[in-house]
């Protein structure tokens, strides 16, 4: 089925997803890898917003990995020493996990209210959609960073 909208996200920041969440010995692509490949892509207009809220991509990356830590601790669990666990195949494709789907659906549905004839998802868009999640992996890591989401979420264009 053709997507009836066009992508401003560049295939490498696409393709960055991917690898994000391949660093992440995880199976699906989730929000929280779409944050940082957005955050990795300094010549972005989403990275950018990122950058003056503070959260640049090693930020990000050290608050993800202290919201998993922390849920982990949660469950009176430790996390895993990194060099132990076993990285997802390089060859293999990822899919979308739920929370990037939903990250997805929300940032395509703002990007057709605002540009109704002809749609096209900014990355700005899908920085939004991502943000937008209230509880969840992401939600936390920016509580831990001390970022305001919903003015980062403003600042994009969109309300919650």
């Amino acid at each position: 089925m053709a997507m009836l909208v066009s992508w401003e996200v560049t295939s490498g920041v696409a393709r960055q997803f991917e690898i994000e969440a391949k660093r992440d010995g995880a199976k699906f692509i989730e929000a929280e890898h779409m944050l940082l490949a957005l955050a990795a892509d300094s010549d972005g207009d989403a990275a950018k917003l990122l950058g003056e809220s503070g959260l640049d991509y090693g930020r990000l990356a050290s608050a993800l990995k202290e919201e998993h830590r922390r849920t982990l601790a949660c469950a009176g669990m430790n996390a895993p020493n990194r060099e132990l666990v076993t990285a997802t195949e390089l060859d293999s494709s990822l899919t979308f996990g739920t929370s990037a789907k939903t990250a997805i659906r929300r940032a395509l549905l703002a990007s057709r209210q605002d540009r109704p004839r002809r749609p096209r998802l900014r990355s700005t868009d899908l920085l939004a959609g991502i943000l937008q999640a209230e509880l969840g992996t992401v939600a936390r890591a920016l509580a831990i960073a001390e970022v305001d989401r919903a003015g980062l979420i403003s600042r994009t264009g969109r309300s919650e």
